[in-house]
């Protein structure tokens, strides 16, 4: 079995914060994957492996997360809890992601930290994180912050298919949309992987691979 990888934990996270309204391709989540603590490279930098924000009105707030894959890793972050501080003090949730839960050890979560853990194909809440104050965004956080979205959008087709969504409307029926720009999918830009299975014919797939038909 190959060893789970932070790219793997990081395509977790990108389908959990993933809700659509209903009805439309509206995303109820921003995200973004390795957002800097600061653009000014004189300074001491951190880096937040990934953060989602929440745009509903009622729950608006924004998750921070540090994501780990080994128990070294972890104690390495345990010994310099000022790292995660630069970021986290922003948020107003702040969540440790492990690949196996017996990376932490009983008594070793940080006060105010939530704690998920993978659980199969999923994510699953251990230890729900404390709600926090945060202080005001700067523009300096504020720009790598942006910027991180931007790349995370850009990246996101080189790792997984976004997700289909299944739309009906009076006068066309039922149809499929990109939920990324709500072109008919399987949309080639964001949906690269189902667009590619669409265009090899019946009985292709296994030659493509190197077997007889």
């Amino acid at each position: 079995m190959n060893a789970i990888t932070e790219r793997d934990m990081l395509n977790l996270l990108l389908a959990r914060y993933n809700t659509e309204r209903r009805g439309t391709i509206a995303d109820r989540w921003v995200r973004a994957e390795h957002v800097r603590s600061s653009q000014d490279y004189r300074q001491t930098v951190s880096v937040a492996d990934f953060i989602a924000i929440d745009k509903y009105s009622s729950s608006q707030a924004m998750h921070g997360h540090e994501v780990k894959v080994s128990r070294g890793d972890w104690l390495t972050e345990l010994r310099d809890l000022a790292k995660s501080e630069r970021i986290k003090r922003y948020c107003n949730f702040w969540w440790l992601v492990v690949s196996d839960a017996s990376i932490v050890k009983d008594g070793e979560l940080p006060d105010g930290w939530g704690l998920i853990v993978k659980a199969g194909e999923k994510l699953r809440i251990k230890v729900q994180a404390a709600e926090l104050r945060p202080d005001p965004l700067c523009l300096d956080f504020l720009a790598g912050l942006t910027a991180a979205v931007q790349r995370t959008a850009y990246r996101e087709p080189l790792h997984r298919d976004v997700r289909t969504l299944h739309r009906w409307e009076q006068d066309r029926g039922y149809f499929q949309q990109c939920q990324a720009c709500g072109q008919l999918a399987p949309c080639p830009f964001h949906q690269p992987r189902a667009t590619n299975q669409e265009a090899v014919p019946t009985g292709a797939a296994s030659v493509i691979q190197g077997e007889q038909p």
